[in-house]
């Protein structure tokens, strides 16, 4: 029984195969190495990701104004659909990859998304139908709210994603008011202060974009191209809970800190404009 294996043995070439048994073993294990490296270099960075509070999930925020019992009004925010990421709300990689960069260009100061042309007009569109989708059989009794995506700034914010923001439109209109803003709104939270800066500057650029981009009255369908220039802040037909209930009581803010600590950011609220490009 061993005579026939040893002279098999014998018989192989061993000059060829020890370097092929050699490179193909070298090859298997540098393969997992490098498989092993870039899931450990993935891991990591996701783990980098969520301890600098970076993340990908977009998500639907409507806003509520409280009267309080000494009459000032309590600013509420929530949930209004299930959270959706990146990946899932946009199937093209491209897309994604805009969003991320517009997401970036924005501040406290400005945190509407600088959506432009016809992809920004895309992105957007197709964030509101997301939404306006999982709403179609709310319920509840529909009514206008304004629209917008933002994304605030990681110097102030716990987590920095895509937030859209609903609003209704007389609730807007007053927070282009800083004055009324500081004077009249209160929170559920000490750290919601920089919601009432982001929709204050929301505001302000409702105001401008109702003067630069009016309504067209010609009667003519919209061409494509008419994309181009398009309103980062829209009106949708939702039906949402027309009030909603404050988890906290009433808290006010210590403006006179917030705003040099905004100043020192750049952000004068009592005397710069917004322009829209």
């Amino acid at each position: 029984m061993i005579d026939p294996i040893f002279s098999w043995l014998q018989s192989l070439d061993w000059s060829r195969l020890v370097p092929e048994i050699l490179g193909k073993g070298i090859g298997v294990l540098a393969g997992v190495a490098i498989s092993w490296w870039l899931l450990f270099r993935k891991r990591m960075k996701s783990l980098d990701r969520l301890q600098r509070g970076d993340s990908d999930d977009l998500l639907f925020q409507a806003h509520y104004l409280i009267p309080t019992t000494d009459d000032s009004l309590q600013l509420v925010f929530r949930n209004v659909a299930p959270r959706q990421t990146l990946d899932t709300a946009y199937d093209n990689p491209l897309a994604r990859e805009e969003l991320k960069k517009l997401a970036a260009a924005t501040t406290l100061g400005s945190p509407i998304l600088p959506t432009q042309g016809r992809i920004g007009f895309e992105v957007l569109n197709d964030a509101a139908g997301i939404l306006s989708g999982f709403l179609a059989t709310s319920p509840m009794p529909r009514r206008v709210w304004l629209f917008c995506m933002t994304c605030e700034d990681r110097a102030i914010v716990r987590k920095q994603c895509i937030r859209c923001f609903l609003i209704a439109e007389t609730d807007l209109k007053r927070f282009s008011d800083w004055q009324w803003c500081r004077e009249n709104v209160r929170t559920e939270r000490p750290w919601h202060w920089f919601r009432i800066v982001a929709l204050h500057r929301i505001a302000r650029h409702h105001d401008d974009e109702q003067l630069a981009l009016p309504n067209r009255d010609d009667g003519l369908m919209p061409l494509v191209d008419d994309q181009r220039k398009h309103r980062r802040i829209m009106p949708l037909s939702l039906g949402l809970p027309e009030s909603e209930i404050a988890i906290g009581p009433a808290l006010s803010i210590q403006w006179l800190e917030k705003e040099r600590e905004l100043a020192r950011l750049g952000i004068e609220l009592n005397n710069d404009e917004l322009k829209i490009q």
